[in-house]
């Protein structure tokens, strides 16, 4: 039997899992620690990085050193290695763009479904009324 050793840090950090890649973001399943997406402009420049590093001989470490260049991801329920992050406007795209593809996002760590509405469609500031001022009687 032959010894798996990783060449990468992206070898050694995703392990015995894989990454799909959809049109406009990433599925990283990592083995026995769940799973994550990422948007394609996040995920390929953090790849690349990992797939041009030596690996540390400690996969958490590497593992954690990758998802530290993510700025946005959102993670799967029961995924405990790393929480969503990302700005809300970010996060309510790849949601939308998941939709897109097919995956159910129910399953997946997204904020309030309001919140994200809210970063698309932003509603302007109501303007008050203004208040007409009383005249000022000079007699």
């Amino acid at each position: 039997m032959a010894l798996n050793i990783p060449k990468t840090v992206l070898e050694a950090a995703i392990g015995n899992g894989q990454v799909r890649r959809f049109r406009d973001f990433a599925l990283v399943v990592l083995d026995g620690e769940g799973a994550l997406c990422v948007p394609n402009d996040i995920w390929l420049p953090a790849a690349s990085w990992a797939a041009s590093r030596a690996p540390s001989g400690n996969r958490m470490r590497d593992r954690m050193n990758l998802l530290q260049r993510l700025e946005v991801l959102v993670t799967r329920r029961g995924t405990a290695v790393v929480s969503t992050t990302g700005a809300h406007l970010r996060l309510a795209r790849l949601r939308e763009l998941m939709k897109r593809d097919g995956l159910d996002v129910a399953e997946w760590n997204f904020p309030p479904k309001e919140i994200l509405d809210q970063a698309l469609n932003p509603t302007p500031p109501v303007p008050k009324p203004e208040v007409p001022t009383p005249p000022d009687d000079e007699a």
